[in-house]
């Protein structure tokens, strides 16, 4: 029986406060495209690719956890910081409540992750003009929080991905050519579905916004007609699912993340 070769491989999440840009960075990192079309993320939104690290010597099979940054989705996102290898946090120069929250996302990533590789990304950088986060401001913070800053534009390609490089860099540096490739694909394969099967798990599927609960018990619904159907997802929206809206949403609504 011939075992499959996995490339190492990595989770990264990636968190902050809403319409910071997260969904845009990650898209151009794997896609290298740039969008002004705001969509709001549903809970969590997942992206794959494979890199080729120089530094390392390596092909990197980054699986990447967009997490939505409004409060009432923290019972799905907080679920999805586990098994994490590296973390991304994120604000924009232009919000300076986003600045105020670093660290309590810190806080919270800490608390799931404990110690990972991590890097924290002013984003905007372009909008300069509307900067209200101080360079001197967000140096401090980076210090204060032992973790290294990088000043991010996805809109002209600056510092994208050399923070992703950084993470991969750091994360061979702790943990060698261990490969957890299989992990990774067993998450996606699972969707929402929380790992383990205990009471609190569904639990806190109940406490769901009603309009991804709605989902959820559709999705189940579905996979219940097709048990072939894999990789069914299941109560959020993946970056490729342009067609599945939620009730009431209109697919043009919203400005830039």
């Amino acid at each position: 029986m011939m075992i499959e070769n996995l490339d190492p491989s990595m989770k990264i999440i990636i968190i902050g406060n809403g319409r910071v840009g997260k969904s845009t960075l990650a898209i151009k990192f794997v896609k290298n495209i740039f969008t002004t079309d705001y969509k709001q993320t549903l809970g969590v939104d997942f992206l794959n690719i494979k890199k080729y690290i120089k530094k390392i010597d390596q092909t990197i099979d980054f699986y990447i956890w967009d997490t939505a940054g409004q409060d009432h989705f923290n019972a799905i996102t907080r679920r999805y910081y586990r098994g994490a290898d590296a973390c991304l946090i994120v604000f924009a120069i232009n919000d300076k409540e986003s600045f105020i929250q670093v660290k309590s996302w810190h806080k919270k990533m800490v608390a799931e992750c404990g110690d990972i590789p991590t890097a924290l990304i002013m984003s905007k950088i372009d909008l300069k003009n509307e900067q209200t986060v101080s360079d001197e401001e967000a140096q401090k913070l980076s210090k204060e929080l032992k973790i290294k800053l990088f000043k991010v534009s996805s809109k002209d390609g600056i510092m994208v991905e050399e923070c992703f490089e950084y993470l991969a860099e750091k994360n061979y540096e702790k943990n060698g050519n261990q490969s957890s490739g299989a992990e990774k694909i067993e998450d996606v394969r699972k969707g929402i579905k929380f790992k383990g099967n205990n009471k609190d798990d569904e639990d806190e599927i109940e406490e769901l916004p009603p309009i991804l609960r709605k989902r959820s018990d559709d999705n189940k619904k579905n996979k219940k007609q097709n048990s072939n159907n894999k990789g069914k997802k299941v109560g959020f929206q993946l970056e490729d699912d342009k067609n599945n809206i939620p009730e009431g949403k209109d697919k043009k609504s919203g400005g830039c993340c």
